[in-house]
């Protein structure tokens, strides 16, 4: 058996689950980014030269990397072309996570490893995991935040969605919901008590 726990973290674009995940890391646990580990995936020669021979020399910057907004347009306008995309990188990004999970899991100072997988049903990641925590937040919220930090108006976050198993469906699988939808106060809080309440389940002794 683990000695501690592996704790899912979801939620919509914009919801706020870097910011989540940053509590969980101030209260001992491991992080571990999948949205950092595709970032890392995309820069591998391979990968951008299949890239680029699918969709054209646009799909890159002028640096010669691949340009994450305009792949995010293509496949987000083509079910075909998500598919296709997350075929490519989603094992070797698993690969990656596995790997971090294993170093966590043996590391004595983690008190809890934290997968922040935005799509962690639609990729069967929550099979990983001892308990799933869904970040809540309102549609309003949730648009100012991806308007800010992508530049996405509503429209493109509708594409973005329409392609991920709906919100609700997803708050109902998970065994926590996190509302992040006011102050950092709030969510330490919150964040505290779920992660309390998943290391006594999991027989672990809070410091």
């Amino acid at each position: 058996m683990k000695n501690k726990p592996i704790i899912g973290l979801t939620g919509g674009a914009g919801a706020g689950k870097t910011t989540v995940a940053r509590q969980f890391e101030k209260l001992g646990c491991a992080v571990i980014d999948a949205d950092q580990l595709n970032h890392e995936v995309l820069t591998n020669p391979e990968i951008v030269h299949r890239i680029e021979q699918w969709w054209g020399s646009e799909v890159l910057r002028a640096d010669g990397l691949i340009d994450r907004e305009v792949v995010g347009r293509i496949v987000f306008a083509d079910e075909n072309e998500l598919r296709k995309l997350t075929n490519l990188v989603h094992p070797l990004i698993a690969d990656r996570e596995q790997a971090q999970m294993a170093k966590f899991l043996e590391d004595p100072s983690v008190r809890a490893v934290v997968l922040d997988v935005p799509l962690l049903f639609e990729t069967g990641q929550d099979k990983w995991c001892d308990k799933i925590v869904f970040v809540q937040a309102s549609g309003d919220v949730r648009q100012g935040r991806v308007a800010k930090k992508h530049g996405w108006d509503k429209e493109r976050l509708k594409k973005v969605e329409k392609f991920q198993m709906p919100l609700d469906s997803k708050a109902k699988r998970a065994d926590y919901v996190i509302a992040n939808n006011s102050t950092i106060p709030s969510l330490e809080t919150e964040v505290a008590q779920v992660l309390s309440q998943i290391l006594t389940k999991f027989k672990i002794k809070e410091k």
